[in-house]
């Protein structure tokens, strides 16, 4: 029988190699439980001035924590291939309506990877995580093909993505039939507290929350997180 699927989806700005390479000891004790972990890059490729621009977001919001944003911005960490984003987000200067302009290719990219797959989990980190949600709950509303199959998902450091279009016959929330562990980090610069994490939890009917001492905006490698995060998908996505 084919191994079950766990999807990954990384941060702006970064790629498939680059996620599993920072969920590093969590992709690898995933797969030697058993699942296959399918991690794509987002198909919408920034421009250098793109990139730019949310860099000079982010290091101010770095700053403010004492952090420096290059330290995780870089091709030592964040970077490794392209620079992509799931949603590439416009907000019309007038109307003020958030348009998620990449939003439906990102979701046939998705289709795409996960043909003749049996997808039981999402993964998610930063923007990742808030599509890894989104993904969850239109994959439940039969959007995305792999609703049935889907146990559970881990979504870290993200937030719930709000915006006005694209439009869905049926909202993604509340997600439900599915198990969700979400965790954020305390000194986490980009969705600091813990209303970003909160707020998407909030939308699932079953949710275990976490909020991880000294933690910044980063994938939580320690190995008493790392044996949760595997123990949780192995319980409600193992055979």
């Amino acid at each position: 029988m084919e191994r079950p699927a766990i999807l990954v989806f990384h941060g702006i700005t970064m790629s498939g190699a680059s996620i599993l390479r920072l969920l590093g000891p969590i992709a690898q004790k995933l797969e030697d439980a058993g699942f296959a972990l399918i991690a794509p890059d987002a198909p919408n490729e920034m421009s250098e001035e793109a990139v730019e621009s949310l860099l000079r977001w982010v290091s101010k919001q770095y700053a403010a924590r004492g952090q420096v944003a290059q330290d995780a911005f870089s091709e030592e960490v964040f970077w490794a291939g392209p620079r992509c984003d799931w949603f590439a987000a416009e907000t019309d200067p007038e109307t003020k309506k958030k348009d998620y302009t990449g939003l439906l290719k990102s979701l046939e990219r998705i289709r795409e990877v996960t043909q003749n797959q049996r997808v039981v989990g999402i993964l998610g980190f930063s923007q990742g995580c808030a599509m890894a949600g989104l993904a969850t709950g239109l994959a439940k509303q039969g959007v995305l093909p792999f609703g049935d199959s889907l146990r559970f998902g881990v979504y870290l450091s993200g937030f719930k993505p709000a915006f006005d279009l694209p439009t869905f016959a049926a909202s993604p929330w509340p997600v439900q039939d599915v198990k969700g562990w979400f965790a954020v980090g305390q000194e986490d610069a980009l969705f600091p507290g813990t209303a970003s994490i909160q707020g998407l939890a909030e939308a699932f009917e079953h949710a275990e929350v976490h909020h991880i001492e000294g933690l910044a905006h980063l994938v939580p490698t320690s190995p008493q997180w790392v044996e949760q995060i595997v123990q949780f998908a192995v319980k409600h996505g193992g055979e």
